[in-house]
């Protein structure tokens, strides 16, 4: 028995397909659809989803969809990983950013009231589907954000394909089908590249955080109601991590500004100013910052770079200097 977890937005424009392949195969299902959005990965959602896979009789030889963006794969996959102590799922990513991030890896969770996915667990897919036609009926500033997790993989492994993207952003803004396949393909290869030897992320599966440090705060302080979205926060997040890396003496001004001006050319923030709605503060991102999953022994660990292409892990962060860097950018 196949159960798929999807959302009304997704529903509208492809859930007739999967439902008629399905059909036609003669393969029982069930259906649950849940409220689009970040405000979705919550606790109330967790049991109601896990109560309805119960209710449903569900096996340990069925098999869980996720059928949507991040927030359903992450949501679903969770539900996944502790019903019956493990349940099969496969990942049918509708986002640009769930097809080359959150579909990939494992990582499965919830949002909790202190920061952003802070619980969950690791529970690989058995696959992951990727259909790049699904993209068209993506809103722009959806596609945009999933751009931003793109370029991070240029960002922090990769400078050549870092420059692939600059070179080639007005066919990829305008759906180019075989610029669409590179990309997607990439992103997915460096990120496995990285994580085959660090699954759970002890090491230097944290490099795949450049800008979320920064970005989650930021995230957190729109309490995932819309007013910035993931890919948003990371853009800004990216280029503060930039900033600071200049600032330190790791990366030269000349890298940094690379960045921002590629960022503003896809019409994204680069700068805390840029918010709006938001009451950020230094104090306030501190205090988000040290519920961040990287960090060891009370000490702030942030991703930054040498220069694009070259990230790096930056353990015991000094506060002082995190402080004054803060007071500047606000």
């Amino acid at each position: 028995k196949i159960n798929i977890v999807s959302d009304n937005n997704v529903a509208k424009h492809h859930l007739e397909y999967i439902i008629k392949g399905l059909d036609q195969s003669d393969i029982d299902h069930n259906l649950l659809l849940i409220e689009p959005g970040e405000k979705s990965k919550n606790w109330e959602n967790l049991i109601e989803v896990s109560e309805w896979f119960l209710k449903n009789n569900i096996e340990r030889g069925d098999l869980i969809i996720a059928f949507g963006g991040g927030v359903i794969g992450d949501i679903a996959g969770f539900a996944a990983s502790i019903l019956l102590r493990g349940i099969d799922f496969i990942q049918v990513p509708t986002t640009l950013l769930a097809q080359v991030d959150s579909s990939v890896g494992g990582k499965t969770g919830i949002n909790s009231s202190k920061s952003k996915n802070l619980i969950g667990s690791f529970h690989q897919p058995i696959a992951v589907i990727a259909d790049l036609d699904i993209l068209k009926t993506l809103p722009k500033r959806e596609f945009l954000a999933g751009l931003v997790e793109v370029t991070k993989y240029g960002l922090i492994y990769d400078v050549d394909f870092f420059n692939t993207i600059e070179n080639n952003l007005k066919y990829i803004l305008n759906h180019d089908h075989l610029k669409l396949n590179q990309i997607v393909s990439k992103s997915c290869e460096i990120k496995s590249l990285i994580i085959k030897n660090d699954a759970k992320e002890n090491g230097k599966r944290a490099l795949l955080n450049l800008g979320h440090t920064f970005g989650h705060a930021i995230e957190s302080f729109g309490k995932y109601d819309g007013t910035i979205i993931h890919g948003e926060a990371v853009s800004i997040g990216i280029c503060l991590a930039f900033k600071l890396s200049s600032k330190m003496g790791y990366c030269p001004q000349n890298e940094t500004d690379r960045v921002i001006s590629f960022f503003k050319k896809l019409t994204l923030p680069t700068s805390l100013r840029e918010v709006q709605g938001l009451s950020i503060t230094t104090t306030g991102m501190l205090n988000k910052f040290k519920y961040d999953k990287k960090n060891k022994n009370n000490q702030l660990t942030f991703i930054l770079n040498e220069k694009i292409g070259k990230s790096f892990i930056k353990n015991n962060m000094d506060e002082d200097i995190l402080t004054k860097f803060l007071n500047d950018e606000i």
